[in-house]
């Protein structure tokens, strides 16, 4: 710091001022070195976001180290200029490649970025996208054998599908809807938790009409989820959510959310009516979870 003060009081000051006269014997000053103005400085996020990515990917990083620069890089692609620089940084393919980590912590981590790079960002949604990032989150979801990959690999759909119109049609031709429905078969209660909110938030943007028509998917996509079979998975997650006590009950009302949301349309009210199974799984799950309201879907088994 010392050093630094030196400098600019001689490269700054004019003769007239308080600063000494250089000596002509004295050598003239040296620039600061780089990694002295880092430290003072900081370096750009670019620098910072790549070289979070060049730790993780260094086969002799340790594990915790690599599971720090991820979650460093995931405050960084927290600010939207930082998520949008991604991809003329080339680290969207870096990025997704590590879905596919032999640790599970790194591929929680890469799919944490990539879920906050992409929420509420159209430009990083679309360039996700093309480097096949959906496809490779949906896989991670479908296959993944540990539960903390499949519920971040859900985060990272869902962020980036919502509000994209494009992402969710491509969710669509990807064959994601029946990898949804077996996230709430055969998911923890948090995967399942995440699905209902979801496949609700879907709903709600098809039907809503302030949605902007552009961002809606239409009628289609309620219709698709009434057709598919959703209200049978739901009425058999209930019931073994009943019989638990391992933290089911935020999924048991995000459940409830996506029924009273299906029920907005014609063919949901129609599946929901007719699934003999749900009125006793509601019933059951009610008990063990009093504090979810469900008056308004019991109105309609």
């Amino acid at each position: 710091m010392e050093a630094l003060l030196k400098w600019a009081v001689l490269n700054g000051a004019t003769a007239g001022e308080d600063a000494p006269a250089r000596d002509s014997t004295q050598p003239p000053p040296q620039a600061l070195d780089p990694a002295v103005l880092d430290v003072i400085l900081g370096k750009p996020a670019s620098v910072q976001m790549t070289e979070c990515l060049d730790a993780v990917e260094h086969s002799e990083t340790p594990l915790e180290a690599r599971e720090i620069a991820l979650d460093d890089l995931e405050m960084l692609v927290e600010n939207i200029d930082n998520a949008n620089n991604l991809e003329p940084l080339g680290l969207w393919p870096r990025l997704i490649k590590l879905f596919d980590s032999s640790q599970p912590s790194v591929r929680v981590g890469a799919l944490w970025v990539s879920g906050t790079a992409v929420q509420n960002n159209p430009n990083a949604q679309a360039r996700f996208s093309s480097h096949d990032g959906l496809q490779s989150a949906l896989r991670v979801l479908k296959d993944d054998s540990d539960s903390s990959a499949r519920a971040k690999a859900l985060y990272c759909v869902s962020s980036c599908v919502r509000a994209n119109v494009q992402g969710l049609t491509e969710l669509i031709g990807s064959n994601g809807l029946p990898i949804l429905m077996l996230a709430i078969e055969n998911g923890t209660n948090g995967l399942r938790q995440k699905a209902f909110f979801l496949l609700r938030s879907l709903i709600e943007e098809a039907v809503d009409p302030e949605t902007a028509e552009e961002l809606r998917p239409g009628m289609y996509l309620p219709n698709a989820i009434a057709e598919m079979g959703f209200v049978d998975a739901t009425a058999t997650a209930l019931e073994e959510m009943a019989d638990t006590d391992q933290g089911a009950g935020p999924a048991f009302e995000q459940a409830v959310g996506f029924l009273a949301a299906l029920c907005t349309t014609e063919s949901g009210k129609q599946a929901v009516s007719t699934c003999k199974p749900l009125r006793s799984a509601v019933s059951a799950a009610k008990n063990q979870f009093p504090g979810v309201e469900t008056g308004e879907l019991e109105g309609l088994l």
